[in-house]
């Protein structure tokens, strides 16, 4: 009986020891991994805190551009890149030269001076850029339009002095707007208007244009991670910052400052968003406030609940164009074009009465998104 015990004794306490040991080395195994994992992440936010990263400046087409510009490694110099957001910079004021209607000289003015008697000699940026316009007037079906520029001085947005036309009047300048009465002719790159009085104006794609060119020229430097900002309304974002899934940009209501918190988040990587709104420029009449985004096809300053539109697309020139066409087409349009073009992402702030609400379209991951 005492042997017994003995041995029973003797089993219990090698089985305890076992337990101890087998306890003892899984506790080895955790905390290893742990300090793994940790050093892991503490590497990374090392790498990340020793990159280099500069801002670069710069005021264009009545806009201040800035570049958030990421070396690729600790030892990049940080003057190195700030001269590529310098020299990227150059290509932006090369484009406002051919594009701004403001500049007597500029291709855009002398195509709006004599489009209307004969065709009129196109650089490949220009043919570019106006076979761009003429894709996205057919796939928003008029909504968007470079030929607006009549119905705007009508109105009194180029004056700033607004001015209700009569009837009359808007359906006789709606004559002269419309992509469909030009001419482009790309094998001569020609264009030509085939109504008197039509105008271009590419205040709705222009910056779009400027930031795919800056893109373009830093990815060829080999950056990687940057932030390209046309004011506040377009933006790329091109990779992501360190240790991060994309740049987190904040969509505002055009009615408050902006200390007050955004009506929602997005993160773009590789992709390029626009902001649309009527608040930025406006005229009054009658007391009445009307915002600078007429919708091409009635010639009536958009009215249909939408307060904001916002498009997230893989360009900057496409984010530009659908986001004034999504201002004017309203909720129900944009849906159904949404539900067509899958890789379009859009968020809408809207209102129908006293209430508002925020929009998604093509957000399949809830953490891609985040109301306020």
């Amino acid at each position: 009986m005492q042997n017994y015990f003995w041995m029973k004794l003797s089993t219990d306490r090698t089985f305890r020891n076992l337990i101890i040991i087998v306890y003892t080395m899984l506790l080895f195994a955790f905390s290893l991994i742990t300090s793994f994992a940790l050093s892991a992440v503490q590497a990374e936010a090392v790498e990340s805190q020793s990159l280099p990263v500069v801002v670069v400046r710069h005021i264009a087409m009545a806009t201040d551009f800035e570049l958030i510009i990421y070396g690729n490694h600790p030892e990049d110099d940080p003057e190195a890149l700030r001269e590529y957001g310098r020299e990227a910079f150059v290509s932006v004021d090369k484009l406002e030269d051919e594009i701004s209607i403001w500049r007597p000289n500029s291709q855009a003015s002398r195509i709006n001076r004599d489009a209307s008697s004969h065709p009129v000699k196109l650089s490949s940026d220009m043919l570019s850029l106006l076979n761009e316009s003429e894709r996205y007037y057919h796939k928003t079906e008029g909504a968007f339009d470079i030929t607006v520029g009549p119905l705007m001085e009508l109105w009194g947005f180029t004056r700033k002095q607004g001015i209700q036309p009569s009837e009359e009047a808007l359906q006789e300048t709606l004559k002269s707007v419309g992509f469909h009465h030009i001419q482009l002719d790309s094998e001569e790159r020609t264009v030509y208007f085939t109504r008197a009085g039509m105008r271009i104006d590419f205040g709705g794609i222009g910056k779009g244009m400027a930031l795919d060119r800056l893109a373009a020229i830093l990815s060829n430097q080999g950056i990687k991670s940057a932030r390209l900002n046309g004011g506040s309304s377009t933006i790329i974002g091109l990779g992501a910052p360190p240790g991060k899934p994309g740049w987190t940009v904040d969509i505002r209501s055009p009615y408050n400052s902006e200390d007050s918190a955004p009506v929602a988040r997005v993160t773009i990587c590789d992709e390029a968003m626009s902001t649309s709104s009527g608040s930025e420029r406006y005229i009054e009449i009658d007391n009445k406030r009307y915002g600078h985004i007429l919708d091409p096809r009635t010639g009536w300053p958009t009215s249909n609940g939408v307060i904001s539109a916002t498009a997230i697309v893989s360009t900057g020139m496409e984010s530009d164009a659908l986001s004034t066409a999504f201002f004017v087409m309203g909720e129900e349009a944009v849906r159904a074009y949404c539900n067509k073009h899958r890789n379009v992402r859009c968020v809408l702030f809207v209102e129908s009465g006293a209430e508002t609400e925020v929009l998604y379209f093509n957000f399949d991951d809830e953490a891609e998104k985040e109301s306020r």
